[in-house]
């Protein structure tokens, strides 16, 4: 019953809609405009610039816009453009006017006169203002000088990565969903993220959960090999249901030939971290314990779909009238395939009949039996360590159970057990 990609469909609803902000908010801020070097201006330009000056004198920022030009055509020397520029800019946070004051930082910057001091803060709100613009392309032409400038700590890099992302999201035509052409530019964008994530943690400063999640979705989206970093990256910060279900799905996603019981082990993990959040979710959980004959399992899992809301009333009902009729025979015949499984030759009727017990919660008997079979043998080891770390993880013995779990070495199994020691950590420090 696994999708083709439910966890993707959930993800490219909220591509274009989810945007990060950083401390201080990325709103264009106000500043002074600065004053301008001492600079080599010409005549001509000193002429053409007394009307700027003097409504700048007076904080007549309309009078100053309209005598701009002039000023402009008369620039010819750095300084000159510098000048205008710097004019352009004040009558531009005089005016509120955003994309005059852009105007003014770039003919300042274009000038090539700018104070090296002052050059990476003017890239960075040239940029911002791009950005606000929505002039994505330029936007990261000036953040990424800003950024590697390293100005203001992480702002500067996490701005760069939104513009790459809005540009992606833009590219794609802003349908939730990222086209072709337009995945290698949210890519681009995941490099700068992190750098802003490794500032934030240099400085010892929590990560926002949002620059996570943005993270995570863009990779998803844009198919990036590092999605499942990002994706542990979540749950290592923020470990809630949702991201521990983005996650999981993730990894089931990445591996579509697990097997039914490669999958169930995943489910449980699910059910244990609150991941289970769709009526699909308990669907597939349900069908795959029903599979295995794990009644009680199936019972249970519904059970919890139901009391949190997640399962509308009579929903799944056929799974379930299903396992509570086979449960009373099922639960009777335990007593004697525990009796069979301590004579056998090999460790697979221990196996199958610690399933059954651990299916209906008799954690140390299903300890016991995993035990067995693991000591007989003719099973498979990484299923059932795995099995034997969650059932004494669920008695408590969070000792044994990271034992068991660092014996599973190979295959899916070792990404499985990764998770529940991850689970493990997660739930001794909360």
């Amino acid at each position: 019953m696994r999708s083709i990609s439910k966890l993707a469909c959930s993800l490219m609803l909220g591509v274009a809609g989810v945007a990060m902000t950083s401390a201080p908010a990325m709103a264009a801020k106000k500043e002074k405009a600065p004053e301008a070097p001492k600079l080599e201006m010409s005549k001509g330009f000193i002429e053409a610039a007394q009307a700027v000056q003097k409504a700048n004198t007076a904080k007549d920022f309309a009078a100053m816009s309209a005598a701009l030009p002039a000023a402009d055509a008369a620039a010819t020397t750095p300084g000159d453009k510098y000048t205008a520029g710097n004019f352009r800019l004040a009558a531009g946070l005089g005016l509120n006017d955003q994309a005059m004051q852009r105007q003014g930082l770039k003919q300042m910057l274009a000038s090539g006169v700018t104070p090296a001091a002052d050059v990476p803060k003017f890239n960075f709100f040239a940029g911002q203002l791009a950005f606000n613009q929505k002039d994505y392309d330029d936007a990261i032409t000036y953040l990424q000088k800003a950024a590697e400038a390293n100005y203001d700590g992480s702002n500067s890099n996490l701005l760069l990565a939104e513009a790459n992302f809005q540009k992606a999201i833009a590219l794609s035509g802003n349908t939730g969903q990222l086209s072709a052409a337009a995945k290698p530019v949210a890519l681009q964008g995941l490099t700068p993220l992190k750098k802003a994530i490794e500032l934030e943690k240099a400085a010892g400063r929590p990560v926002p959960a949002a620059w996570l999640s943005r993270g995570f979705s863009m990779a998803y989206t844009a198919g990036a090999p590092d999605a499942p970093q990002w994706a542990m990256l979540q749950v290592e910060t923020n470990p809630t249901g949702e991201n521990w279900r983005q996650l999981l799905r993730t990894f089931q996603d990445r591996n579509r030939s697990l097997t039914a019981g490669e999958n169930l082990d995943v489910m449980r993990l699910m059910y244990q971290t609150g991941a289970l959040q769709s009526e699909y979710d308990y669907a597939e959980y349900a069908d795959t314990a029903s599979k295995l004959a794990l009644f009680g399992e199936v019972k249970s899992v519904i059970d919890q779909g139901r009391s949190n809301g997640k399962l509308p009333a009579g929903k799944l009902n056929d799974f379930y009238t299903q396992a509570t009729g086979k449960m009373t025979s099922d639960k009777a015949s335990l007593t004697s395939a525990a009796a069979d499984a301590s004579k056998a030759a090999n460790g697979r009727t221990a196996a199958f009949t610690a399933g059954a017990y651990q299916g209906y919660g008799e954690y140390a008997k299903a300890a016991e039996l995993y035990k067995v079979a693991l000591q007989k043998g003719s099973v498979d080891a990484g299923e059932v360590n795995t099995r034997l770390g969650i059932t004494l993880a669920m008695s408590g013995d969070t000792a044994g159970a990271k034992a068991a779990f660092e014996q599973v070495n190979t295959g899916a199994r070792k990404e499985i057990a990764q998770f529940w020691l991850l689970w493990l950590s997660k739930k001794a420090a909360a």
